[in-house]
């Protein structure tokens, strides 16, 4: 996936993203970050198609992505939103067989033999007969997962998928993500508001300021001291421990009168 110079700018609104250009190599898992009123959600719209640039391009295997239908693309792309609506009582099959659409019709009968390998996968094969409703959020957040991968994709697209969770479920959902990265291949694009999960699981961090891209790189080379001043106005310090490295808010000095 390559974007090339894309802009959007919200109407009558001072905010939006500009030139943006980056490429999203087969097989990693890349973050976005950035404080709030970068334009991380503006890109995770723009590139779940939700919203169309002014200028610029997004190509999937070298073609715009507007070329694709929207069975087409949703093939290819699967999206995961920070924000999922609940519709009515629905259990947890019914709404991963939902993934299924964009290869036939609502009418068509569901291919639970294709669904069933996926519940297993992300151990939700005891709870397929239970309403949503009913369940905590890391699984409810695990059963949309199940129905992005129902749509057999190549790219998975997550919008804070972490957000709601408590950290014990923070930690084992981006473990998963990791596992479908590391066994599936899936090239997977989030957006995240906690620097250490972007320090860990990803392989690459685009970090936005103002709707432009102040850094990309490895995490190393994009999540140091400097660029977090710079960016989130913080003072930081990079830990390592056994468990590896972790970032360190410190507390701001201040200069007695």
């Amino acid at each position: 996936m390559q974007v090339k110079q894309l802009t959007y700018a919200y109407p009558n609104q001072n905010r939006g993203v500009t030139q943006l250009t980056f490429a999203i190599n087969p097989g990693t898992m890349t973050a976005i970050i950035g404080p709030n009123g970068s334009g991380k959600s503006t890109l995770f719209k723009l590139l779940a198609r939700e919203l169309q640039p002014d200028s610029g391009t997004i190509e999937l295997e070298q073609q715009p992505i507007t070329h694709f239908s929207a069975k087409e693309y949703a093939r290819k792309v699967a999206v995961v939103h920070q924000h999922n609506q609940l519709y009515d009582d629905i259990s947890v099959l019914d709404l991963v067989r939902f993934g299924q659409l964009p290869y036939h019709s609502l009418l068509a009968e569901p291919d639970d033999a294709q669904i069933k390998p996926i519940l297993d996968y992300l151990e939700l094969t005891a709870l397929q007969q239970q309403s949503m409703n009913q369940l905590s959020g890391g699984q409810q957040q695990r059963v949309w997962l199940a129905m992005a991968l129902a749509q057999q994709p190549e790219y998975l697209l997550l919008d804070e998928p972490t957000t709601y969770l408590d950290l014990h479920f923070q930690a084992s959902f981006m473990e998963l993500l990791a596992k479908l990265n590391r066994e599936l291949h899936l090239t997977i694009v989030m957006i995240l508001h906690d620097l250490n999960q972007a320090l860990h699981f990803s392989q690459r961090v685009i970090m936005l300021a103002d709707g432009r891209i102040v850094a990309g790189g490895t995490p190393e080379t994009v999540l140091t001291p400097p660029h977090l001043q710079d960016v989130f106005r913080i003072n930081t310090e990079l830990v390592t421990t056994k468990q590896g490295q972790f970032i360190v808010q410190l507390p701001t000095t201040t200069t007695a009168d």
